[in-house]
């Protein structure tokens, strides 16, 4: 009995694995509080459950260059928070939510799993993607038709789960009802993969499926509401419009090129009380925090240097009120961790563009990267589990295309 369950394990090991893995991919991007299925921590742990027995020999035929990321983010950054918080006596008063918030760092340990079985991810985060576009299609629409049910979308997604957040944005004088579901910063990969697809790679399979999708993905970022996805949304499909017309005819490109310089000159206002208005809440809120760090900071300049750990507060006159954590994710990095450790892990960060520029070349994940990076500087969704995912994802991408992975036996 146990040798046939040994050999059905074994013949559907790879299976078993994807699947596991997938459905962890699922769950924190629809789920990134883990308030609604509440299986992240499950899934988390099936996965190495299924693969660390099989294979963890063969993290040492692994770059250093990814070992050490892996182990600089996945262990030491979230251990260093924690001693630095409870030196402090941070830590000691925390609430469990605020401990928590390390085990998101664990997820970048993911990495080691994808690269070693070479598991290609882009089909998961396709999927995970349309479940978006549909959930903030329904979030959105369903209370246009019968206004009774947005009490009850409210208090599920916004209340209970903490997974969206309903606001009305107003841009110049142009008001939107916003339905921000706080993953949706992925869709810029997506949506970069599509658009190089249709005008780079033109590929004819599927060609209206493709365009379907790219006018879903770039609706639902716009309803999103947040100017940084509205922005990234904007600036990604300008520049294939743009490398789409230099393949096809440099002096229709150098056209394209002036029309967006010109739209730019002349639109510079517009963009600006749109973007930059100070009187928005919004920008208020973010401005607000930005006067707190560098008041707190100057306040107390150790914080620069080795941070101030895990479980620290601090006031910030965006919202009148003393938290832990904040939007501004690269102030919320140099105030728990310091400048040290935060450069460290810029340059991490910074790896896969550095292979692109190295390998000379710009690819879909280049652009969509670079754009969740700028995101990622008003969300705090980086720091989280799913913010981890992500990176696992884009380092998997780029480990797989050049050769710093050795060959696995």
């Amino acid at each position: 009995m146990i040798n046939n369950t040994t050999h059905l394990f074994k013949n559907n090991y790879n299976t078993l694995l994807y699947l596991c893995i997938a459905l962890l991919f699922l769950d924190v991007i629809i789920d990134p509080s883990n308030k609604i299925f509440q299986s992240k921590y499950v899934l988390f742990l099936g996965v190495f459950v299924l693969w660390f027995p099989q294979h963890y020999k063969n993290i040492i035929n692994l770059s250093k260059q990814l070992l050490f990321a892996v182990t600089f983010i996945g262990f030491f950054m979230p251990f260093y928070a924690l001693s630095v918080g409870l030196f402090n006596n941070f830590a000691t008063n925390s609430s469990m939510a605020n401990l928590v918030y390390l085990n998101s760092f664990f997820f970048f340990f993911l990495l080691l799993v994808i690269v070693t079985e070479n598991i290609q991810l882009r089909p998961v985060l396709n999927v995970s993607a349309i479940l978006l576009v549909v959930v903030t299609a329904f979030s959105y629409l369903l209370p246009l038709f019968n206004p009774g049910f947005f009490a009850k979308l409210y208090a599920f997604f916004v209340m209970e789960k903490e997974v969206a957040v309903y606001a009305l944005r107003n841009y110049g004088g142009f008001t939107l009802l916003m339905v921000f579901y706080k993953t949706s910063p992925i869709l810029v990969f997506p949506l970069a993969y599509s658009l190089h697809r249709v005008l780079i790679l033109t590929t004819k399979k599927n060609k209206a499926g493709h365009i379907v999708f790219i006018l879903a993905l770039c609706t639902t970022l716009f309803l999103s509401g947040t100017r940084a996805n509205i922005l990234s949304m904007g600036l990604i499909v300008l520049f294939y419009i743009l490398f789409y017309a230099y393949k096809n005819s440099k002096p229709i490109a150098l056209l394209v090129a002036f029309i967006y310089l010109a739209g730019f000159f002349y639109g510079a206002n517009i963009l600006a009380e749109v973007f930059l208005n100070r009187s928005e809440v919004s920008n208020q809120v973010k401005l607000g925090h930005l006067f707190s760090y560098i008041e707190h900071f100057s306040d107390h300049l150790g914080i620069l240097i080795f941070g101030q750990g895990i479980g620290s507060t601090m006031y910030t006159s965006g919202i009148n009120s003393v938290v832990s954590v904040t939007e501004l994710t690269y102030f919320e990095l140099v105030r728990v961790w310091g400048i040290p450790v935060s450069i460290v892990f810029g340059l991490i960060l910074l790896l896969p563009v550095y292979h692109e520029i190295k390998n000379r070349s710009i690819s879909h994940l280049f652009i969509a990267y670079i754009a969740y990076l700028f995101i990622a500087g008003t969300n705090p969704l980086l720091l989280s589990s799913t913010g981890m995912l992500v990176l696992v994802y884009v380092f998997s991408q780029t480990f797989f295309s050049t050769s710093y992975n050795k060959r696995l036996e």
